[in-house]
């Protein structure tokens, strides 16, 4: 049985086509809408995710629903041995071929961390929150980045997407998941201006508040003052977030590169 969700159908975007994808923390929410979306523009996608059993499950999904070629390539980013040996496994399958690779793997803003002060935090959750946060944010996107530029520099083109978050535009609670975002965003611009002579693109989103992960830990108070944060009024979707994913992928983002783009319902703008 088919568990991978379809939100949009007959869905083609240029430059997409035979192209190879390369998805970190794409289990779960929006990045495994993408990685479905991606197969169903006919890319041939790498699952990546901290569990075997889970990555190889969408990955097999993937290849019985569409016609294309899929990796499960299980992994913890922030194991950079780990990630060597991912991307050892990526290139011999794909011919040493990188496309896109979307860096979705991310620490949650948990509700401990959420609602906890800097200043009330002890040392050792304070170490404990920025160190986690921190390596799975950050070192496990510049691990991967490292990587994906070996591969995509000899091409001459290449998309790197990072998941970023509004705090780090605005600010919020949650200190250490504000910090490691912002530093993100200071890597993706950093890679935009070095790279873009290799014809190599890097960009980032900033998802708002979003109906997954976070979301299902809250209590339904919660969840509707937080959906007014936005002038929309409501949460996201995560297929509103993987939609973001394969536009900056495609050809019809061509010339954008060093861009943050806001998928937050106007949230920022208050």
């Amino acid at each position: 049985m088919n568990t991978l969700p379809s939100p949009f159908e007959n869905l083609q975007l240029p430059g997409l086509r035979g192209a190879v994808v390369l998805i970190t923390g794409a289990t779960r929410g929006s990045g495994r809408i993408a990685a479905a979306l991606f197969a169903q523009c006919g890319a041939a996608v790498a699952v990546n995710g901290r569990s075997a059993a889970d990555t190889q499950q969408v990955a097999d999904e993937l290849a019985a629903r569409y016609p294309i070629k899929t990796l499960a390539v299980p992994a913890d980013v922030t194991d950079a041995l780990a990630v060597e040996q991912m991307f050892a496994q990526l290139s011999e399958w794909s011919e040493g071929r990188l496309d896109v690779m979307i860096c979705n793997a991310g620490y949650p803003l948990v509700d401990e961390m959420w609602r906890t002060p800097l200043h009330e935090m002890s040392t050792e959750a304070v170490s404990q929150w920025f160190q986690r946060v921190r390596a799975v944010d950050l070192d496990g996107a510049r691990y991967c980045s490292r990587l994906a530029l070996k591969l995509m520099r000899p091409q001459r083109r290449g998309a790197l997407i990072f998941v970023s978050s509004t705090p780090a535009l605005s600010g919020y609670r949650g200190t250490p998941y504000t910090e490691a975002k912002a530093a993100l965003l200071g890597l993706m611009r950093d890679l935009a201006l070095e790279y873009g002579p290799d014809g190599i693109r890097a960009n980032a989103i900033a998802p708002g508040n979003i109906a997954s992960g976070w979301y299902e830990a809250l209590g339904a108070e919660d969840r509707a003052t937080l959906a007014l944060e936005a002038p929309l009024g409501r949460w996201g979707k995560p297929e509103e977030v993987a939609g973001a994913m394969l536009f900056l992928a495609s050809e019809l983002a061509g010339f954008i590169t060093g861009q943050t783009l806001v998928i937050d319902g106007g949230k920022v703008m208050r």
